[in-house]
């Protein structure tokens, strides 16, 4: 099945996510496999992935996904889904 949304990064989730990858290598793959899900269902609507829609957040990141202790935050327009942050849960908020 074809991904329907694109993903797309900001500089500062590239600036975030390196600077946390450089301690964690696995996170390459896991930054691969959280794109793949996003590309597929950023919205959650098969109830399958720990994605969470955020409230009074007015811009950077409507959207959170976890993947262990870390948080992508994330917006979706039309059929862009737009990274901005990707930083440990204790940073997220």
């Amino acid at each position: 099945m074809a991904a329907s949304f694109r993903v797309l990064t900001t500089p500062s989730f590239d600036r975030d996510f390196r600077k946390i990858a450089k301690s964690n290598p696995t996170l390459e793959r896991a930054l691969q496999e959280l794109a793949a899900t996003l590309g597929q269902d950023p919205y959650n609507r098969s109830a399958q992935h720990p994605i969470t829609k955020l409230t009074d957040i007015k811009s950077g990141g409507q959207w959170r996904i976890r993947w262990r202790e870390y948080r992508l935050r994330y917006d979706i327009y039309g059929t862009d889904v737009v990274l901005h942050s990707f930083r440990h849960r204790k940073e997220a908020y």
